[in-house]
């Protein structure tokens, strides 16, 4: 489990970086349009969520699935590595306001409670010593 935290804390990182474009630059869509910057650093921080996903392990992205679709984003990571020209300008923005608030909601939620557990552990094992 500890390698999945480790990829979620990355992930929340380009969350974290998203939201911060959109206070930046504004959130509004016209801006998102017609400003590169402004798009490129919200898909490049797409492109490594997505990139970030594939090393999850399958027992996670598995158990996990009902709270996050994780193929989605790996498919939107292809599109970017594979397809740049062809991206959908308007739902890389519909991901980024909309998706990207539950994706962070959920990593900060997961780390949060496996921290938790491992704080329980330790206080568990202290207490058997």
């Amino acid at each position: 489990m500890k390698k999945n935290i480790d990829i979620l804390e990355h992930i929340l990182t380009y969350c974290e970086d998203i939201e911060a474009a959109l206070e930046r630059f504004g959130r509004e869509k016209d801006i998102f349009d017609t400003d590169r910057d402004y798009r490129n650093s919200v898909c490049m921080s797409l492109l490594q969520i997505g990139e970030l996903t594939g090393h999850l392990t399958e027992d996670f992205r598995e158990g996990t699935k009902d709270s996050i679709y994780w193929p989605a984003i790996k498919g939107m990571r292809n599109l970017f590595a594979h397809n740049y020209g062809a991206v959908d300008v308007g739902l890389v923005w519909e991901t980024a306001v909309s998706d990207i608030p539950v994706l962070h909601e959920f990593c900060e939620r997961t780390i949060r409670m496996f921290r938790f557990l491992e704080q329980e552990e330790e206080r568990d094992g202290g207490m058997e010593r």
